[in-house]
């Protein structure tokens, strides 16, 4: 609700943190030789995960606005049908992308039949102003996959993220976790269900 994220709990596959959900994203949605934009500058370890599993990285350059989306519509040796945004907080760059940006990404993805991947890594912290909603809240066409993680708010060393999926890819990407690992710490998610509970009551 705070980031304006549209979606059911049956959408939502828990995830031993980032990595893991950038993997299980290349491994169901990209052949090898898969062309994937990534913002320039970007987040390194993305890009890392998606070369080890045979994906050809196109950077794209960013701006105050966040990525310019234009240059997704640039010929390559392979069509692009990834895009790996960090919208509500560029990374490292921090710039917040525009609504005519988002609007013109979205649209993007509507028109090639393309995915694109919101890593909001760290949209609990917010020292001024409003959340910005998240990405995801705009699109009404379910091509966006939405990537979150709990170890900022709790501590650096959990393991636990979590992976809002389009509701078509749901069933596809809980049989790829289940061949990865079968499930997420539990003595983790029981310690987290205990935060969060806390910090409900806590608020009311």
């Amino acid at each position: 609700q705070v980031r304006a994220v549209r979606a059911h709990p049956d959408q939502s596959l828990m995830t031993q943190g980032t990595e893991q959900a950038l993997g299980l994203i290349a491994q169901v949605l990209m052949n090898e030789g898969a062309a994937i934009a990534l913002e320039n500058p970007g987040y390194l370890s993305a890009r890392k995960v998606f070369m080890a599993h045979g994906a050809l990285p196109v950077h794209i350059p960013v701006d105050d606005e966040g990525l310019i989306v234009e240059a997704l519509y640039q010929r390559t040796s392979a069509p692009i049908k990834l895009a790996y945004v960090t919208p509500s907080h560029q990374f490292p760059t921090g710039a917040l992308m525009s609504l005519p940006r988002r609007i013109a990404l979205l649209e993007w993805a509507n028109q090639t039949n393309g995915w694109i991947i919101e890593d909001d890594y760290d949209s609990e912290f917010r020292y001024g102003g409003r959340p910005v909603p998240a990405l995801q809240g705009f699109d009404a066409a379910n091509r966006v996959l939405y990537i979150g993680t709990f170890s900022k708010i709790m501590f650096p060393g959990l393991q636990i993220g979590y992976l809002v999926l389009p509701p078509e890819l749901v069933s596809v990407f809980t049989r790829a976790k289940w061949l990865c690992d079968r499930q997420c710490s539990l003595i983790h998610q029981a310690a987290l269900t205990d935060f969060i509970q806390l910090g409900h009551l806590a608020r009311h």
